[in-house]
């Protein structure tokens, strides 16, 4: 079986997107101390530890930026026995972004414990654009977070919907979708009937005080989906859920990690 879980851990500021840390938490926007990071990210070690994912992919991470007094939180994440981890900016590749920029940092990343091989890619559109393209245990996963604006996140899954038919592989496409217009939007990712939306009845993934939304989203190919068993927990630390996906008949023969991801697009940067 492989096993893979996906977050959104909205920078470790221990907000869980009710109104009452919105307003009492306020201030964690501004700036997040280290001792509130490192409590939200033990409680994600402590996931991980239970759940003994060989995948674990995270947006909304940072790198070090000026919010949070320039603390690396992927390290606070990896252990031992993760033979693979990476962090890199979601706005691009191509732009140095100076040390007081708000861009800085802002990343995505994930931690395997498998063999694998993977490609940081950037979206055409938008800001934010990057995207992990992983083969592991002979299945490709594709990991994205889109753009809060509704006709770029149109460009993007158009675009994402492309990569996908690239390769006859089993595929999974996962990621938080801001799908604020709900499911209709995934039309251009579902529309050949290759994908299926697996998380399509698990309920909200994202909380803004009474609000609810189905914003982080898990795709499979057809070929999965008999195979797949997907669970949406709780995340007392983030304003959204996670998602753990289990792979039934994935074997864990596969190619050694790579040191560095290969840039296809090294010219993007943030628009």
């Amino acid at each position: 079986m492989l096993r893979i879980v996906y977050a959104n851990l909205g920078y470790s500021r221990d907000i869980d997107g009710s109104l009452k840390h919105h307003v009492r938490r306020a201030h964690h926007h501004v700036f997040t101390t280290r001792s509130v990071q490192l409590r939200s990210l033990g409680l994600v070690r402590e996931r991980l530890r239970e759940l003994k994912p060989d995948l674990s992919c995270f947006a909304e991470i940072d790198k070090g930026s000026l919010n949070n007094g320039f603390f690396d939180q992927v390290g606070a994440l990896a252990e031992a026995h993760h033979t693979t981890v990476r962090i890199d900016n979601k706005y691009g590749a191509g732009r140095h972004f100076r040390r007081l920029s708000v861009s800085r940092g802002k990343s995505n990343a994930f931690l395997a414990s498998r063999p694998l091989t993977y490609t940081a890619r950037y979206l055409s559109s938008g800001k934010k654009r990057l995207v992990y393209d992983i083969e592991i245990s002979g299945i490709r996963i594709l990991m994205a977070h889109l753009s809060l604006r509704y006709h770029v996140r149109c460009l993007q899954m158009a675009e994402l919907s492309r990569w996908v038919k690239e390769r006859e592989v089993p595929t999974v496409v996962i990621g938080d979708f801001n799908l604020f217009r709900g499911v209709d939007e995934l039309r251009p990712l579902l529309a050949d009937g290759r994908l299926v939306h697996a998380n399509a009845h698990s309920g909200p993934t994202f909380r803004l005080g009474p609000y609810r939304a189905a914003l982080d989203i898990c795709l499979l190919t057809k070929d999965l989906e008999d195979r797949c068993k997907i669970a949406i927990l709780d995340q007392p630390y983030s304003d959204h859920q996670m998602i753990q996906l289990d792979i039934e008949g994935a074997d864990e023969e596969g190619t050694g990690p790579l040191n560095t991801p290969v840039l296809v697009a090294a010219d993007a940067e943030a628009a």
